[in-house]
């Protein structure tokens, strides 16, 4: 039994702090157009979630004096993002995948490839 898969409006301003994921495009701007199954853009809100709190520990460890902490947290949050991005260019539009490949994004990230690549 295949998954039916829907149209999404993406917006990932600043990062993914202000991530959403839309059913319908509405008056509102986004930034990137997927199809893609229920269970996929449940895998991509976890990656939002997962930065949103990625962002918020890089914060605290910024604030504080634990020394070893910020960098582990940087590697989540790259590694998040990395994830999103792949997410997005694999399931977007033919415009997505282009505006993507525009961005440089393709190339750097190498979203292109089955899994992701580690820099």
């Amino acid at each position: 039994m295949a998954l039916d898969k829907n149209r999404y409006y993406i917006t990932l301003q600043s990062g993914t702090t202000v991530a959403e994921i839309r059913s319908e495009k509405g008056s509102s701007t986004y930034d990137f157009e997927i199809e893609a199954t229920d269970v996929e853009v449940g895998m991509l809100r976890d990656l939002m979630n997962n930065c949103v709190h990625g962002d918020f520990m890089m914060w605290m460890h910024g604030h504080t004096l634990w020394s070893d902490m910020p960098d582990r947290d940087n590697d989540e949050y790259d590694d998040n993002l990395r994830a999103i991005y792949q997410i997005i260019y694999q399931h977007g539009t033919s415009k997505t995948k282009q505006d993507l490949e525009q961005m440089g994004l393709v190339k750097l990230l190498g979203l292109d490839r089955n899994e992701l690549r580690p820099f």
